[in-house]
């Protein structure tokens, strides 16, 4: 494989990135004039539009998929997912909903354990243990302003864990982007069912932006796909701590969020345990890896 086509992989993922950070900025935007139901029908509604307007001639091809029920099933959590978080989002700042949005990858360690009956050493249980840890420096339970509303972005971390341990049991079901288009389309319904009781009509600009929302979360999620498709899942993850710093970025200048060193401390933390989790995962898959050439070749 040449350089290039990592590079250009890493690149697109980080360009995903940003744009999940403008979805979110324009969710936080939005959730403040709306009801945070209308906002999240916005995302899924317009992302379906951008599918459809994408693959016209693959509308009928989009539904074909191996194991429909598990793949609705990971559709509907990855939308309580989206639910939680653009929760959220209305009512904490956006790095503190990013930085605990990042416990995921560590409760995917304790899911493949405990699910998938995948082998997990002492050592990474040890890291998740301290990443939790930093979700408490970030969440600080014993302050007198908690509430439990704080804890959504930890339910919203569990769905895309949940989320993500059922994207390995379905994979190869179909095509990436028909698992995207099940996603859009089944959050669509779903976020549909609440809109005859709370829908208020938007101004001609808001309009814009709930389309500008969808439009931006569906081609992330696309950039991220092509990315996928071009450099190995390993060399890409670090990355995905680099939405924490547009996060910062976008808080402070559109919300006046400034960060406190409860949350950068706490942020620190959990990247670290990730990326430990991340060097032990890749460790452990050479060591496997080296060890059935090492068998092949005795045989």
């Amino acid at each position: 494989m040449s350089i290039e086509g990592p590079i250009r992989g890493v690149g697109l993922y980080c360009l995903a990135l940003v744009l999940f950070v403008g979805m979110g900025t324009l969710a936080k935007t939005l959730a403040a004039i709306y009801p945070v139901e209308q906002v999240i029908w916005a995302r899924y509604f317009f992302h379906v539009l951008l599918i459809l307007l994408m693959f016209p001639r693959r509308i009928g091809s989009l539904f074909k998929t191996q194991r429909l029920g598990l793949q609705i099933t990971r559709s509907v959590v990855v939308f309580a997912a989206t639910a939680f978080g653009f929760t959220s989002l209305s009512i904490m700042p956006m790095a503190e909903v990013s930085a605990i949005g990042y416990v995921a990858p560590l409760m995917v360690t304790i899911m493949s354990f405990l699910i998938l009956k995948e082998k997990v050493g002492p050592r990474r249980l040890l890291a998740v243990g301290i990443g939790f840890v930093g979700v408490i420096a970030i969440l600080r339970p014993d302050q007198a302003n908690f509430s439990l509303w704080s804890l959504l972005p930890l339910a919203m971390a569990t769905c895309y864990a949940t989320f993500m341990v059922m994207t390995r049991l379905i994979r190869g079901a179909a095509p990436p982007i028909n698992s995207l288009f099940y996603t859009a389309i089944v959050g669509a319904v779903v976020a549909t069912i609440p809109l005859p009781f709370i829908w208020q009509n938007p101004e001609p600009l808001h309009w814009l932006m709930f389309a500008g929302m969808g439009v931006i979360g569906g081609t992330g999620h696309f950039l991220m796909i092509k990315a996928f498709e071009q450099t190995e899942a390993s060399m890409i993850a670090p990355f995905v701590y680099t939405e924490l710093l547009w996060s910062i970025a976008a808080g402070a200048i559109f919300f006046s969020e400034l960060p406190g060193i409860g949350m950068l401390i706490g942020a620190a933390v959990i990247m670290g345990s990730g990326l430990f989790i991340l060097y032990r995962e890749q460790r452990a898959a050479a060591e496997a890896k080296a060890a059935a050439l090492a068998s092949s070749g005795a045989d």
